[in-house]
């Protein structure tokens, strides 16, 4: 459909990389290389941070060392921070939760201080809180991580119950599955 469209070759190449990003990731065993290289080039070209290259960004972190995902956000981040735009909040957010889930994942929490900062100094309203929630559960999850804090636990339940009770039971269970593997 996007060959067959009558968008331009830019935008064709742009709609691609949305569509072949999540493809890629469906496809753990079986990835491809060299469509990661590309992917990850043509994010890159993109000349400035609009919602579709925050998007992409995000979608396709898993094709970065948790370093370099570390360095791009931290960029990002510093860069895009005092905007005012409830959009490019969330895309920091989200962002900024990334790198906390990849941090859980390969239990390097030496970096992290940055991200939880930047979540800590954005005040808390309705547009932002689920990612307010959603953070505040990987930060008290890396704490129970990196201090064997059971309290910390406790609030990661409380969060996940949040969840499951204002409607999204579906993220509950996520995040309560996430939890169950990493803890």
């Amino acid at each position: 459909m996007i060959t067959e469209s009558e968008l331009s070759e830019k935008d064709k190449e742009i709609q691609n990389l949305i569509a072949d990003g999540p493809l890629e990731l469906l496809n753990p065993d079986k990835s491809d290389q060299k469509i990661r290289e590309e992917i990850k080039k043509k994010i890159f070209e993109i000349p400035k941070f609009n919602s579709t290259k925050f998007m992409l960004d995000c979608n396709s972190m898993r094709f970065y060392s948790l370093a370099d995902n570390e360095a791009i956000v931290r960029k990002i981040i510093e860069k895009y921070q005092v905007r005012e735009s409830m959009l490019v909040k969330k895309s920091l957010f989200s962002l900024a939760i990334n790198v906390l889930v990849l941090s859980i994942e390969e239990n390097k929490f030496e970096n992290i201080d940055f991200y939880i900062d930047f979540a800590n100094k954005v005040p808390t309203n309705p547009d932002l809180f689920f990612y307010k929630s959603a953070m505040t559960f990987f930060t008290y999850f890396i704490q129970y991580k990196k201090n064997q804090d059971k309290s910390a636990l406790q609030y990661c339940d409380t969060i996940i119950k949040s969840f499951c009770l204002v409607g999204m039971p579906e993220y509950g269970e996520e995040l309560q599955k996430f939890k169950d593997k990493y803890k």
